[in-house]
């Protein structure tokens, strides 16, 4: 028996979802409250300059110290993260009103599948202060929504 038009037009539009679109996706974010020596590595003993490895990493403020997001991140082959930024929203155990930080994506290259995003300094100025839910999202530089992840009390009716 020859397939119909159906079947042929099924399997097409399957095989489109399934392998032919890519996109960006956060995977999983974890968050911990991090020091500044947490960052100390060998090299900066010699340069006097933060070593990052090829961790892609972002921060509110120049200080190290803080409450980190660690995101992984499955990139679409085809993105460009130059002039992308970060918008992290955070309910705060400190405050019931919730806040936002917007962080300028790192543009040294491709980032890898690890990304640091750093609510720093007096932004973030207590290791008492917990995050209680959260909502990140990507943007490229024209705006346009490349990925989103939030907690599951961001997404809970009040």
């Amino acid at each position: 028996m020859k397939p119909g038009i159906g079947s042929i037009s099924f399997l097409a539009l399957f095989l489109s979802a399934t392998f032919g679109y890519a996109e960006t996706r956060i995977t999983s974010v974890s968050e911990s409250y991090r020091t500044a020596t947490d960052f100390t590595r060998i090299p900066e003993y010699f340069t006097g300059k933060e070593y990052r490895g090829n961790q892609a990493m972002a921060r509110t403020r120049d200080d190290r110290a803080g409450l980190y997001f660690v995101l992984e991140v499955d990139w679409d082959e085809g993105v460009s993260l130059s002039g992308s930024n970060v918008l992290i929203q955070v309910v705060r155990s400190d405050q019931p009103q919730a806040e936002s930080y917007k962080l300028g994506f790192p543009s040294e290259g491709k980032p890898g599948k690890e990304v640091f995003l750093g609510i720093t300094g007096k932004d973030w100025a207590s290791q008492k202060i917990k995050p209680i839910a959260w909502r990140i999202e990507i943007r490229d530089a024209e705006g346009k929504l490349l990925a989103e992840r939030q907690s599951f009390l961001w997404g809970h009716p009040k």
